[in-house]
This record gives C-alpha cells, structure tokens and sequence, in this order.
C-alpha cells in the first residue's frame, strides 16, 4: 500500500537520422530536393573563380558565363587576407578559452555551478530559510496558492 504503483513506460520512438523511414514521404522528399539546390549552389559558386583561373592560363572563356569584372588578382587578393581573418579568430578563441580557465584558477567561481542551498532557495522563493527546512521536513505538506499560482503557505 506504501509502495508506489508502476509507471506505464511509454516507448520511445528512434530518432529520425537513425530511422529516415518514420518520418513523413513529403518531408523525405523536400529534403532530398533542399539537399540537391544546396549542392548546385554551391557548385555554381564556384563558377567565378574557375572562370577566372581558367582566364588566367589564357582560355577564351565566353563573355556571358563570366559577365562580372572578377579576375583572379580578386581572389588572390581575398586569400591574402585570409590568415589575418583566421588568426583573428584563434585569438578570441584563445582569449576566451584563457579567460575561462583564469576565472577558475583564481576562485572566484562562477554562480552558476555552485550548489543550491536552503539560503539560496529561500532567498530565491521570498520565503523564511527556517519556514523552508520545515516544510522540507514534512511528509504531507498542504499548499495554498495565491492568486497567480504562487505558493502563499503551506502547513503539515
């Protein structure tokens, strides 16, 4: 009688990477079409630059499929950014990840991860830490409630 009945275990379904068969046909379908637009854009990205190479080494490339003033010197500008861009990036990274590691050396440790105490949760509920610790205590607690849903008191 003082034990708890047992729970009706609902099966869980697998995920749909794992199963593409469970999800709906349509939805298949759309992303079998997003994926192909993807990839032809990506290839046609690519146009300019192998347009530009290809000019490059002296091909008679046709004006229509290269209709912008993109040379290779445009692109050979853009790689010649690219390692301030990149290291830019490792540094913030670093600076982050070196912040991070600083702050818990110190030990001046982040609230967050601390734990939850009776102070805490009480300060955190409006409520008295002493009030807190005996309704903890309580095996049947009753609960009134105000008139937003908010816990007002509770007795044994």
């Amino acid at each position: 009688m003082d034990e708890s009945r047992p729970r009706h275990q609902a099966r869980r379904l697998p995920l749909i990477i794992e199963r593409p068969d469970l999800a709906h046909p349509l939805r298949r379908m759309s992303a079998v079409v997003i994926t192909a637009l993807a990839w032809l854009l990506w290839l046609a990205m690519w146009v300019p630059f192998l347009f530009a190479l290809g000019r490059h080494f002296g091909y008679d490339l046709p004006e229509i499929l290269f209709p912008s003033q993109i040379s290779l010197a445009t692109f050979l500008s853009l790689v010649q950014v690219m390692p301030y861009v990149v290291g830019v990036a490792v540094l913030v990274f670093l600076v982050g990840a070196l912040r991070e590691r600083l702050k818990a050396r110190i030990g001046t440790a982040d609230d967050r991860w601390r734990p939850v105490g009776i102070d805490r949760l009480a300060t955190g509920a409006a409520l008295d830490p002493e009030k807190l610790a005996a309704w903890q205590k309580a095996q049947i607690l009753y609960v009134e409630h105000g008139p937003r849903g908010r816990v007002t008191n509770a007795e044994e």
